[in-house]
């Protein structure tokens, strides 16, 4: 586990907050660590500290196993993906702690390797089935689920863009990634994207399969993006087979497109295929309002299932 690695430790680790999104709103986090430093008062704690030059970006607390939990291990608390206001009240309880009860050791770890390592945990959590103790879905096999022919069509239209002067290059984001049928083509491309899907049981399925990176897949909603990631955060963002989008349901998936306008950069690409041309009218429009300059290509073939219409363009920031 890499945060193991980064942490050099050899007890188990458990984050307090539940799943990844649950990072950005440390409700329990917050109340732990007051009683903490509540504690203090009266003992002393094993504790670590993970920083960013001034920047607290971990805290851990050492428990000893008891008659519960018959283990040593480290308690992890983290402020780094919160929202501002929570960031702020943790790095003060966490600084008024080691004030109180110094770290027995502090370790210089960047935002990207940390956001990786927790991104890493949630994803072994979840594929180790312990975020769903009751699951009782029975793993496919490798050729059940995933479809060669898939993976060489997404392949092919990025082939295409980039005979058309399309920079596939940078930080990559792909939302509603599903099992990661189309995160392969992406690997193999030589990109390396941040996977979101909403659908833990889908997600859990590419990282058994070991399609999906667990340092960089998330179960996550897609409406919600611009929430964890600030504007600018992303050179590329793509969505494959979005939808079924319809008139009755078009504020589900126009919301998707819009946050992922607001989370790539200036100039940045923006791709998104369906199944026709009516759903790909939908998401242009939103996209088109959004700010984004492009085109809607007519990628239709024979089989007439997957991606056959999509739309591509850049994210442009207007002045008035």
């Amino acid at each position: 586990m890499l945060l193991k690695e980064v942490l050099d430790v050899g007890e188990e680790i458990y984050f307090v907050e539940e799943s990844y999104p649950a990072q950005r709103n440390i409700g329990p986090t917050l109340h732990y660590l007051k009683g903490v430093r509540t504690f203090l008062e009266n003992q002393r704690f094993r504790l670590l500290r993970v920083r960013n030059g001034e920047e607290t970006l971990g805290l851990l607390l050492f428990n000893t196993g008891d008659e519960d939990v018959p283990v040593d291990f480290w308690s992890v608390f983290t402020g780094s993906l919160a929202a501002p206001s929570q960031k702020a009240e943790f790095e003060f309880l966490a600084g008024s702690i080691f004030s109180l009860n110094p770290p027995e050791r502090e370790l210089e770890v960047s935002p990207e390797l940390w956001r990786d390592a927790v991104n890493e945990y949630y994803s072994l959590m979840l594929v180790n089935r312990n975020l769903c103790p009751e699951c009782s879905t029975r793993p496919e096999s490798y050729g059940s689920v995933f479809s060669e022919q898939r993976v060489k069509r997404v392949s092919e239209i990025f082939q295409n863009l980039e005979k058309k002067g399309f920079s596939l290059e940078g930080r990559v984001l792909e939302v509603c990634c599903g099992n990661g049928m189309s995160t392969l083509a992406l690997y193999r491309l030589g990109l390396d994207p941040l996977a979101l899907e909403v659908n833990k049981c889908t997600v859990c399925q590419g990282l058994e399969h070991g399609v999906l990176n667990p340092k960089k897949a998330l179960v996550m909603d897609a409406t919600q993006v611009s929430r964890y990631f600030e504007p600018g955060s992303f050179d590329v963002v793509v969505g494959f087979m979005l939808g079924l989008v319809y008139e009755f349901n078009k504020d589900l998936w126009t919301g998707i497109v819009n946050e992922a306008a607001k989370v790539v950069t200036e100039g940045g690409l923006l791709l998104f295929t369906v199944k026709s041309r009516p759903e790909i009218e939908i998401l242009a429009k939103a996209l088109r309002g959004a700010g984004v300059e492009g085109e809607i290509v007519d990628n239709t073939d024979a089989d007439g299932v997957f991606d056959q219409w999509y739309f591509v363009g850049k994210k442009y920031l207007y002045k008035c």
